[in-house]
């Protein structure tokens, strides 16, 4: 790993435990404004990016370099601060072979700016056009199969299928959706799918998928612009993430990693389930 993405990672999930160790799921407050989203390219922030960004509390779902900035006419406010995003980029270095050359990925570092940071804000809900929550199930050439026949909300693995209470049964359309999108990520996970490993007698196990299931159920929801519901046990959940980040530093970016995939595979178009298994 190198210096900077260990530094990055180790930065991020400091940042992560202090606010889980307070209680809070940053990941969970990006419904209120939406997905993080560069201004100009309209490239979605996603994986650790998308988590890093939804730790601000910022009215705008927007971000601009500062160079972008500038080119809009626009200035960064005196005394912001920009956050980090990372990407990936290609350098030439010489090969063996004085004729060739090869080109080696590394990581790099770029600071932006949310919106509400610069002279280009101003606040106008109709920007965001958020797609709604029927649109990403009828979307899905692989549509799960949901039952309405119980009083809990749950995956099954063994019999692949997702048991919801009746959308009366919640507070809201929103809440049902919400719990909807946690559950579709688990079913992305089945052997057919993703094939994420998973146990509920595996207690490390059972809260990476948790964490993944949550981390990507944030997104569907900022993504259709509703709240998360609010986790049953929450503080037992967060005990857990926080034990796994004892364990493993890096388990926050390998969640952000595995959500990224499914929540891609629920809304990228297929063509058949076994080409996208993992």
């Amino acid at each position: 790993m190198s210096s900077l993405k260990k530094e990055i990672y180790a930065q991020i999930t400091e940042q992560l435990k202090e606010k889980l160790s307070q209680g809070t799921i940053p990941w969970r407050k990006s419904w209120e404004v939406g997905l993080p989203t560069n201004l100009q390219s309209k490239h979605t922030y996603n994986g650790i990016n998308f988590i890093n960004l939804c730790m601000n509390d910022y009215p705008s779902p927007y971000y601009v370099t500062f160079l972008q900035c500038k080119e809009r006419d626009g200035y960064v406010k005196k005394g912001e601060k920009g956050s980090w995003v990372i990407y990936w980029d290609l350098k030439e270095v010489p090969s063996n072979s004085d004729e060739e050359v090869k080109r080696v990925p590394f990581i790099k570092r770029s600071i932006v700016f949310n919106l509400a940071q610069t002279s280009l804000f101003y606040d106008n809900d109709e920007e965001r056009k958020i797609i709604q929550c029927e649109e990403v199930i009828k979307g899905m050439e692989l549509r799960p199969d949901i039952r309405h026949n119980t009083l809990r909300a749950y995956y099954s693995p063994v019999e692949d299928y997702i048991s919801l209470p009746p959308v009366h049964s919640f507070n809201s359309e929103a809440e049902y959706y919400s719990t909807l999108m946690h559950e579709l990520i688990h079913w992305s996970g089945h052997t057919s799918r993703l094939n994420r490993k998973s146990s509920v007698s595996d207690e490390e196990l059972y809260s990476f998928e948790e964490l993944i299931a949550e981390i990507g159920s944030a997104y569907l929801c900022a993504l259709t612009g509703i709240a998360p519901k609010t986790l049953d046990n929450q503080a037992a959940y967060i005990q857990g993430w926080l034990k796994l980040a004892e364990l493993d530093e890096d388990v926050f970016m390998k969640a952000a990693v595995e959500a990224q995939r499914a929540v891609n595979y629920i809304i990228t178009p297929h063509t058949n389930s076994k080409s996208n298994a993992a």
